[in-house]
């Protein structure tokens, strides 16, 4: 009898060390993130072109003149900050388009993939919604449009691509990749051409890399670009942009 609880206590003492060791290394993992630049945070500003709204939920970005009826959602790349992508969502405000960028648990879209649905329930005046998603945060995105296109018109994926076939999904989709993207490579975007939406279009920013996108830094196994963040991100608005014409 006494072997016995004695094995039930290895045991339990077992499970809790794995358990503290598994907990601690997540802790780490997800507080060791990409923070947003100085760059981004001065885009957090209202101007008159746009106001901004940041709240734990989200950060909305909302045109103060002619508004589209088409609102833009954001979902953030892995461990990047969601005020990294200030600069891109306040250049669409600037060309109309309600954009609001989702604040993901821990940083991962992984633990938000249905953020959107309380942006939506959120904001009724817009009655058309594209998602925009930037490396994994493009496949989360993906996710929750293939399982939600009664709400999504087009799905916009930067360096990223679907994971789950999307081929027959009624959405339109934009693909934009930096050529010198060291994450995202071509063979991942060619090899996944099966799983896009068949009316898909793709666009390679010649010169442009993987964090280039945002607004965080240098991001550890990309290669450095050869055209301005600045650059890649006008680029990327206009692609965007000229997209959203199509719906």
């Amino acid at each position: 009898m006494k072997v016995v609880k004695s094995k039930k206590k290895l045991i339990l003492i077992v499970v809790l060390v794995i358990l503290v060791i598994t907990v601690t290394a997540f802790t780490y993992y997800v507080s060791d993130y990409y923070h947003a630049d100085t760059r981004a945070l001065m885009a957090l500003n209202s101007t008159d072109s746009y106001t901004v709204v940041n709240t734990d939920d989200s950060v909305t970005f909302t045109p103060t003149g002619n508004r589209s009826a088409i609102g833009l959602i954001i979902y953030p790349g892995a461990k990047v900050q969601t005020e990294s992508y200030s600069v891109i969502g306040s250049k669409l405000a600037e060309n109309g388009y309600t954009t609001i960028i989702a604040k993901m648990p821990f940083n991962l879209a992984f633990f938000g993939v249905n953020k959107a649905d309380r942006v939506i329930e959120k904001h009724t005046e817009i009655n058309t919604w594209v998602i925009i998603g930037h490396s994994l945060g493009g496949v989360f995105a993906s996710e929750y449009a293939l399982n939600h296109q009664d709400k999504i018109r087009g799905v916009i994926y930067l360096a990223a691509y679907p994971s789950s076939n999307v081929s027959n999904a009624t959405f339109k989709a934009l693909s934009i990749r930096g050529s010198r993207d060291g994450l995202t490579l071509s063979e991942d975007i060619s090899g996944n051409l099966d799983k896009f939406p068949k009316n898909t279009t793709f666009i390679t920013i010649e010169g442009g890399n993987h964090y280039n996108f945002g607004d965080y830094g240098f991001q550890a196994g990309d290669n450095n670009s050869t055209i301005t963040r600045e650059e890649q991100q006008k680029q990327t608005v206009d692609a965007i942009v000229e997209f959203l014409k199509t719906l």
